[in-house]
C-alpha cells in the first residue's frame, strides 16, 4: 500500500513538472555583449537536490548541487558569472553560435523536475552600413523624379520620389525578400534622402542630399538667430557712433555761431 501511495506521489509530481514548463522569452544580444538571466521561479534551497541551466535542453552550462557549489562545464568556463543568491547567470562575450534557449531547471530531493527560467537568447550582429543609389526618372525645369534603391547584403528596397520647389512625395516602395530581424527603410527628412537599416540590437544609416540630385529643390538657407543678434547690436553701435558724431558736429556749429 505505502509503496501504491509513493507511486502515486510521483507521478503526481512528474504532472506537476509538465504542467509549470515556462514559455521561453525572447532576448536579443548584441554580439560581443554580455547578457543576464535571472530564474523566475523562487527556488527553495531547503527542498533541492540539483539546480542546472541548459543549453537547448541537451548541452550542460552549469550545475549547482545540494551543498550549493556551482559547477561551470568547459565550454563556458570564463564565459560565465553565477550569483548562488538567486541562482541567475550571466553570459560573457556572446557570439552568434551561442543564440539559442536556455532553461534553469529545479530537481528537488523527492525526484520532482520544474523549470525556474526560460530564456530564447539570440544574438546579433551590428546591422551594416547600407548602399543608397540614385537614379533619374525624368527631369524639366519645374520637377524631377528619381528612383532611389536602399539595399543590404541580403535585401533591398526600392522608392519613387517626385520633387518640386521644397517639396517631395514619395510615391511607392517595392521590396526584396530579406533574412529574419533585419529591416530596411528609406524616407525623406529635411532635404535629404535617407535609408535605414536595422535589426534588434543596432542600426545604421546613409544619406544623400536631394538638391545635389535634383536642383529644383532649393532648401531656403535659414539665418542663424547668432548672426541675425550680432547683426542688430552692430547696426545699433554703427548708428550710436554715427549720432555722437552727428551731435559733437552739431555743438561745434552751434558755438561757432555764438
Amino acid at each position: 500500500m505505502k509503496l501504491f501511495v509513493l507511486l502515486l506521489f510521483v507521478v503526481y509530481e512528474l504532472y506537476l513538472c509538465e504542467s509549470e514548463e515556462i514559455s521561453a522569452g525572447t532576448v536579443f544580444v548584441l554580439k560581443g555583449e554580455d547578457v543576464l538571466l535571472n530564474v523566475t521561479k523562487a527556488v527553495v534551497l531547503e527542498d533541492l537536490f540539483s539546480f542546472s541551466w541548459k543549453y537547448n535542453e541537451n548541452k550542460n552550462v552549469l550545475q549547482v548541487n545540494s551543498s550549493n557549489n556551482p559547477h561551470v562545464f568547459p565550454d563556458y568556463a570564463g564565459r560565465i558569472e553565477f550569483s548562488v543568491n538567486n541562482f541567475s547567470v550571466e553570459l560573457k562575450n556572446l557570439q552568434e553560435s551561442d543564440s539559442g534557449v536556455y532553461t534553469a531547471r529545479v530537481i528537488t530531493l523527492l525526484g520532482g523536475e520544474t523549470e525556474a527560467a526560460k530564456y530564447n537568447v539570440k544574438v546579433e550582429d551590428r546591422a551594416s552600413l547600407p548602399l543608397l543609389t540614385l537614379s533619374f526618372v525624368s527631369d524639366n525645369s519645374s520637377s524631377c523624379s528619381f528612383t532611389v534603391t536602399c539595399s543590404s547584403q541580403d535585401s533591398h528596397i526600392n522608392s519613387t520620389f517626385s520633387c518640386e520647389t521644397r517639396t517631395c512625395s514619395q510615391e511607392g516602395v517595392e521590396r526584396s525578400e530579406g533574412i529574419p530581424d533585419t529591416f530596411l527603410q528609406v524616407h525623406q527628412s529635411r532635404g535629404s534622402i535617407i535609408c535605414n537599416h536595422s535589426n534588434h540590437v543596432s542600426w545604421t544609416n546613409t544619406t544623400k542630399i536631394i538638391k545635389d540630385v535634383c536642383h529644383q529643390y532649393d532648401v531656403p538657407h535659414q539665418l542663424n538667430p547668432v548672426h541675425i543678434i550680432l547683426g542688430v547690436f552692430l547696426t545699433i553701435i554703427i548708428l550710436a557712433i554715427i549720432g555722437v558724431g552727428y551731435f559733437g558736429v552739431f555743438e561745434k556749429e552751434e558755438q561757432a555761431k555764438e
